[in-house]
């Protein structure tokens, strides 16, 4: 009776582990979620393991649900490359893979204006530094800011 135990557990470990699924995630390069039209943004899904077949994929006003190399971008699978960001270009990116999970979204800006703000990609936690910085389209370009993120129980941002 024991042996068959064992052997039930094994085989319910080993279909657990089985059943696990990569994670991706998108980044962004430049680090930003702002861009001015004409800039150069790089895409690509990052994680442990090739094989999922990660593909780019976004939702503009314009088109929903197309991945990259279709009327947008160069590249394939788990990279993408716009050499040339339009404002039409605005929209949510993501990472989706053939076997269903989709990476966290990102929400790209693209502007025909002169200033932006440049802030981090990624979501910002409780006790993170944050840079901000108001970037010109024409140099010259720079007003920094370096905010930590506060707990919202009562107090405030901390600016510096």
């Amino acid at each position: 009776m024991m042996k068959n135990t064992s052997a039930l557990w094994l085989l319910i470990l080993i279909s657990l582990l089985s059943c696990t699924t990569n994670q991706a995630r998108l980044t962004v390069s430049p680090s930003s979620s702002q861009f001015f039209e004409g800039d150069f943004v790089s895409l690509s899904c990052e994680e442990d393991d090739s094989s999922a077949g990660w593909t780019l994929r976004r939702n503009t006003s314009k088109q929903q649900r197309t991945q990259c190399g279709d009327g947008w971008g160069e590249g394939a699978g788990p990279s993408c490359n716009i050499s040339y960001i339009f404002t039409l270009d605005s929209g949510v990116y993501w990472c989706e893979s053939r076997e269903g999970p989709i990476s966290n979204m990102v929400n790209l800006t693209v502007t025909g204006g002169s200033v932006i703000l440049q802030s981090p990609v990624l979501p910002v936690m409780e006790g993170d530094d944050v840079t901000l910085l108001c970037k010109t389209k024409t140099p010259p370009t720079s007003q920094l800011l370096s905010i930590k993120m506060a707990p919202s129980s009562g107090s405030s941002l901390q600016v510096t």
